[in-house]
């Protein structure tokens, strides 16, 4: 008998937690209280106390777990249990038996109790849970009683509980498709050329797949006769075109585009570079006008006003005396303006009304052009800028149009190429830039057998992988859309041979350890059986997910300080002798206390057998 003298009340610890704390710090003490009380037994008025080694060592590592904020599962749950009860716990009855499914009082069930249970009822309920696919481990304090109990692995697999856990969903969502993907190797998406490079090159080949060039089918023909120097300075005034129109913006609600139109067949030449001069000049004055005082005219200004004003600072910046017959003329023009709410009479009031007046002039000029162009007038400076920045970049298109003209129109003596407009203009560019990007013709076509030299490596075209064969295939005959196709089907296939090739790993793992249960696990078995000696289970706790269920032999016989081993799996299944009703110091009567169902033996205890009806909780008893 192992039971201690000295009697642990394991529901003490639990029930004194007064509510129950919301943040998980309160959940960790509780749950530390509780480990300590059962690691430490009350001392005897005539032994010293001590606690047992190995249960010292077990406590030691839960309180590990607990303070690393990874408090076992299986642990936990019997402290909320052995909490939820009230402190005499309503008397059982014979109609307290549960049914004798282990498999389905273990799914649903965190601790069980096997009443009566012989060793080959022990066996077949340990042989049942590790077919439905749990980790069981058979433990007791006597090694001689785990004789009966046949183990299908000698220890715990080597790989952690997260390779486990992957090991175990990848085996068992393995398809003969992917299966078969066992040893391919599949380059990644950024080693292979993209669709749209492989369209252009196709087009540059000569085949008849789609062109992604929008230039004349003569073009390529006719820049192949340049020498690279030529083809050089061509190409560079194609990129500068595209760039130029590019910055143009969308052409949508755009009144930039109709006006390059315009202007490359020289049409409203002389209106944009009036309203071109007219903008600059107008945010030359308004920036020069920012920090001057506000002007306010009275009335309308006499004709000259202007110039005799400019005269007039010209007289008070020189620092002699002004003429009376001048101070006579400018006399009303001054009674009609404001600078700052006053009459100017300084040089610098004087320059701020010049100013005023100058611009004043200039956006009347703006607001005419933009008419004639139909460009939107300015209303603020900001709009004023924005207007010069778009009358520039119009400008630039158009000389950049011009230049790719005259030297299309030069690059052969015999050349059919012509830019009659705009859209001309646009489709030679992004033709002539195709042809610097992908080559000539023999050009092309040696890129894109290199790329498929390269997707097919060193071994046979008939080992590759049916989608890489395919995209091989596809670059050979010059097929972007084929090739498309390929590159689309090799996502899924990729994602498998990754998948495939993580599984093999894990399995070869685990083959090393131990190769039975690696046979086991492949052919669909994922559960076993261990047994192991209690003192050597609490002396190393299996780490998180190593063990989905503990049985305990002898539960009646051990202390409740042998509880602990509840740490080492979610659920706990002790087995007692017929009809035992030990008290809290056990680890039995502790889970008792935490009305754990009991599944009765099909045997009665004279071997005879019985039929026993549904197990009720205590609580639907006491109902």
């Amino acid at each position: 008998m192992e039971v201690s003298a000295v009697q642990v009340d394991v529901g003490a610890a639990a029930h004194e937690r007064s509510e129950p704390e919301d943040d998980a710090g309160g959940e960790v003490t509780d749950l530390g209280e509780f480990v300590e009380r059962l690691a430490e037994r009350a001392p005897d008025p005539e032994p010293a106390p001590h606690t047992d080694p190995a249960t010292a060592a077990a406590a030691e590592q839960v309180r590990t777990w607990i303070d690393a904020g990874a408090a076992p599962v299986g642990l936990r749950a019997l402290a909320e249990a052995v909490a939820e009860q009230p402190e005499t716990p309503a008397p059982r009855g014979e109609e307290d038996a549960a049914p004798a499914d282990v498999v389905a009082a273990a799914r649903s069930e965190s601790f069980l109790i096997l009443d009566g249970y012989g060793p080959e009822e022990v066996a077949a309920a340990a042989s049942a849970l590790a077919g439905a696919g749990l980790r069981v481990a058979v433990t007791a304090a006597d090694a001689a009683r785990l004789d009966a109990v046949p183990a299908t692995v000698g220890g715990l697999p080597g790989l952690s509980g997260a390779e486990q856990r992957e090991l175990r969903l990848l085996l068992a969502t393995a398809t003969p498709e992917r299966t078969a993907r066992s040893g391919q190797t599949l380059p990644p998406a950024p080693l292979l050329p993209s669709p749209a490079d492989v369209a252009a090159l196709c087009a540059h080949a000569g085949s008849g797949g789609h062109r992604v060039s929008r230039g004349p089918d003569v073009l390529r023909d006719v820049l192949n006769t340049l020498d690279e120097e030529r083809f050089a300075a061509v190409a560079a005034v194609a990129r500068e075109t595209r760039t130029a129109l590019d910055h143009l913006g969308p052409r949508a609600d755009s009144w930039a585009w109709p006006l390059v139109a315009d202007l490359v067949h020289g049409l409203r030449r002389q209106d944009f570079d009036a309203l071109r001069v007219a903008a600059g000049h107008s945010l030359s004055l308004a920036d020069a006008s920012r920090d001057l005082p506000r002007v306010t005219l009275g009335g309308e200004l006499p004709p000259g006003a202007v110039a005799l004003l400019t005269e007039y600072r010209a007289h008070l910046d020189g620092g002699g005396r002004v003429p009376r017959r001048f101070r006579r003329d400018v006399a009303p023009v001054l009674d009609l303006v404001r600078v700052g709410g006053a009459v100017p009479g300084d040089p610098q009031a004087v320059r701020a009304v010049v100013l005023h007046l100058e611009l004043a002039a200039a956006l009347t000029a703006v607001d005419e052009g933009c008419r004639a162009l139909l460009v939107p007038t300015p209303h603020a400076v900001g709009d004023l800028r924005a207007l010069v920045d778009g009358l520039e970049r119009v400008d630039h298109a158009v000389r950049t149009v011009g230049r790719l003209r005259h030297d299309v129109l030069f690059l052969h003596p015999s050349s059919p190429v012509q830019v009659p407009d705009l859209e001309a203009a646009e489709q030679i560019a992004e033709g002539i830039g195709d042809v610097a990007e992908h080559g000539s013709a023999p050009e092309a076509a040696a890129r894109l057998d290199s790329y498929a030299t390269a997707l097919e490596g060193s071994g046979p075209a008939e080992a590759l992988p049916a989608e890489l064969r395919a995209a091989v295939d596809a670059l050979r005959d010059r097929d972007p859309a084929a090739y498309a196709e390929a590159l689309a089907a090799l996502v899924p296939a990729r994602r498998q041979a990754v998948d495939q090739a993580r599984c093999d790993a894990l399995l070869a793992a685990l083959r090393s350890a131990d190769a039975g249960l690696a046979r086991s696990w492949d052919e669909g078995a994922r559960g076993f059986v261990w047994t192991v000696p209690l003192e050597a289970l609490l002396t190393r706790l299996p780490g998180p997910d190593q063990l989905d269920a503990v049985i305990v032999l002898d539960a009646a016989e051990l202390a409740a300080e042998r509880l602990l081993v509840a740490a080492a799996a979610p659920r706990l299944l002790a087995v007692a002798e017929w009809e035992s009703h030990p008290g809290d110091g056990t680890l039995l009567g502790a889970l008792q206390r935490a009305a754990a169902p009991r599944l009765r033996s099909a045997r009665g205890p004279a071997g005879r057998l019985v039929t026993l009806p549904t197990a009720r909780r205590p609580s639907e008893n006491s109902a």
